[in-house]
């Protein structure tokens, strides 16, 4: 198996991902309340998102590119 990209982060785990459908973006859910946002071609973090002080249990990308759920 081949690593592609490997992206680090500050978190205890991550507990989800997803992929968005027309960008090459992937949102990962951190157990500490964190979204964030990143670039997969390119290995970079686009944004992240302070959402919660406890965990975050789930994410989910849109075809809208400024909608995440």
């Amino acid at each position: 198996m081949k690593l592609l990209t490997k992206f680090e982060t500050r978190s205890d785990r991550v507990k989800g991902t997803s992929f968005h459908s027309k960008w090459p973006w992937i949102l990962a859910n951190l157990h500490s309340g964190v979204i964030q946002l990143w670039d997969y071609y390119m290995g970079t973090l686009i944004n992240r998102f302070d959402v919660h002080d406890g965990l975050v249990r789930g994410v989910l990308s849109t075809n809208l590119a400024s909608l995440c759920i």
